[in-house]
């Protein structure tokens, strides 16, 4: 054994076959329940446990969605939505928010923040992973 720890390397985003879905939760058990949820219906999934790694994983991954937790260490999850909109080339970056919070105002300002759904915990993992799967689809005109 060299002492080095396992890394997951994502494929760069030209040669990746599957949309990548960036799921940022700060609880790493739920966070691996949902990755695995997105895997198994054929999609590429990551997990992020704060806004932080978050940011750095869109630079470098270049996700297709992201579901995303509000309530996080450091950079919580409406600073991280802030963040997407003010930056141009990643604007557009659909986010389902997945919180507890279940106050009006929390989703009026998501959604004012440009999140593209809203969903409280807890929730059924079939449903997200078919919002997620929603939002791949491309749009007919």
């Amino acid at each position: 054994m060299s002492g080095f720890a396992a890394i997951e390397l994502m494929p760069p985003l030209q040669a990746r076959k599957r949309p990548l879905v960036l799921v940022v939760e700060d609880d790493p058990a739920l966070g691996d329940v949902i990755v695995t949820a997105l895997k198994d219906d054929g999609l590429d999934a990551k997990l992020a446990q704060d806004g932080d790694e978050a940011m750095r994983d869109v630079d470098d991954l270049s996700p297709s969605v992201m579901v995303l937790d509000l309530m996080m260490p450091r950079r919580d999850g409406f600073s991280v939505l802030r963040e997407l909109r003010a930056d141009g080339r990643i604007s557009n970056l659909p986010v389902i928010v997945v919180t507890a919070i279940f106050g009006m105002s929390e989703r009026l300002y998501a959604s004012e923040l440009g999140a593209a759904d809203y969903i409280t915990k807890p929730f059924d993992l079939d449903d997200l992973v078919g919002r997620v799967k929603a939002l791949l689809q491309p749009t007919r005109a």
